[in-house]
């Protein structure tokens, strides 16, 4: 009996374990169409096979486990294809194992599918208590079914201990997994309800970010403009200033809408193999005036031969926009190190600069479309930065406190 208790134990901890896995397969790939329409069927399988090789119950060529169960949740949730499959899964287990259980298993185990097919239609339309009475009461009705049909071929009607048992175990069960199937959908559910609402916010923060940041260049062509026009009789030297004025601030909403268009386009497919010693002395002739102007002095100290795949000009624009967050963090000058060493497959560079450094606080913050620490900012630069360090497959990580300078670490697959 000891035996017969811990094999059903481990029956039900299987079909929960099984559940748990499916549930995050699906929520680490949610945008997979295979993992959507298979997963359910892979996790099912999985839960038949094991329960149908260590049944809490085997006696004369007869076994006794919970195979039905998973049978009647990945027909409901995953639908006719895998019902079927999950079925002919069970018959060709059964037949290889034999006995004239495996008789019952050919007229019960077509009949559950046949009932979960018939049932799935109207099954989501039912509140959990009515999902779990349906589910319920058609499962003690198959085992009513196959307990006859074991009578039947053994000529004997079992006992009436066990009958009971048999029963409430299959009826604990079916209630057990019926319940925490509808737990763990309901808070996916609710999940994917508060993941798609932050979407939509942080469209709407960035939809606002770059329409506050454009207005104000316009602005100021427009009054360009009108001087221009108002006044022909304006000395050249006058209109060469308007004109520059006008061109700086029509070059600061193409970088505006540049940066917004590489965080909302997708990655692109082109990639190629990016040695990381040539793309950082690049990114540094880049931002070279800016950091002269500003008295800052930038050092390769370490350089290790790696080579990363991307794509070169959006690595680049990465790069420039970290460097350039660095310069603005040495108003009264500085230096900033920079090295690239490997480490475990891994291609890591590290900036750092020692400048006013940040909190905690705002380490957090970076990225938001509408934070900046700079008078002149949009919160676009490091959205960007994030956004191409991802779509990289790789990950940032900054270190940093207030008057001790920062550090950020690019972590990415090297080639």
């Amino acid at each position: 009996m000891l035996h017969e208790g811990s094999n059903l134990l481990f029956n039900l901890l299987v079909i929960l374990i099984t559940m748990t896995i499916h549930q995050f397969w699906i929520e680490s790939k949610p945008n997979s169409s295979f993992v959507k329409n298979y997963a359910i069927l892979f996790t099912s399988a999985l839960a038949i096979f094991l329960n149908m090789a260590f049944s809490f119950v085997e006696e004369d060529g007869i076994k006794f486990d919970l195979r039905g169960i998973p049978l009647w949740f990945g027909t409901i949730y995953g639908g006719p294809l895998t019902g079927i499959l999950l079925t002919l899964e069970i018959l060709i287990i059964r037949l290889y194992q034999g006995g004239i259980g495996a008789i019952i298993a050919l007229f019960s185990t077509p009949l559950l599918l046949s009932i979960a097919l018939l049932v799935r239609p109207y099954y989501f339309r039912m509140k959990i208590l009515k999902k779990v009475m349906v589910a319920s009461s058609i499962y003690i009705l198959l085992s009513i079914f196959v307990l006859t049909s074991v009578s039947i071929v053994k000529d004997t009607f079992v006992g009436i201990e066990f009958l009971t048992s048999y029963l409430m175990t299959n009826l604990s069960g079916i209630i057990i997994v019926s319940l925490s199937l509808e737990a763990i959908r309901k808070n996916y559910l609710f999940r994917m309800k508060i993941y798609h609402s932050a979407k939509l916010d942080l469209i709407g923060h960035l939809a606002a970010a770059v329409n506050h940041e454009i207005k104000n260049p316009l602005t100021t062509v427009r009054g360009m403009i009108h001087l221009l026009k108002d006044d022909p009789s304006l000395p050249n030297d006058k209109k060469e200033s308007f004109f520059q004025i006008a061109m700086d601030e029509i070059d600061k909403i193409d970088r505006i809408v540049s940066d917004y268009l590489t965080f909302a386009r997708p990655y692109p497919n082109k990639i190629e193999m990016l040695p990381v010693g040539q793309v950082l002395s690049e990114s540094i002739n880049i931002v070279k005036p800016l950091a002269d102007q500003a008295n800052v002095k930038i050092e390769i100290k370490e350089l290790s031969h790696c080579t990363i795949p991307g794509d070169h000009s959006k690595f680049v624009q990465a790069l420039v926009n970290i460097l350039k967050n660095s310069i603005d963090a040495l108003p009264n000058g500085g230096s900033i190190e920079i090295k690239a060493v490997i480490r475990n497959n891994l291609c890591s560079i590290h900036i750092l600069d020692n400048g006013v450094g940040m909190s905690s606080e705002i380490i957090s913050r970076l990225g938001e479309p509408y934070f900046t620490m700079t008078s002149n900012g949009t919160g676009l630069g490091m959205m960007v930065v994030f956004k191409i360090i991802e779509s990289m497959k790789g990950k940032i990580s900054i270190k940093s406190e207030l008057g001790s300078g920062t550090e950020v670490i690019l972590s990415l697959p090297s080639s």
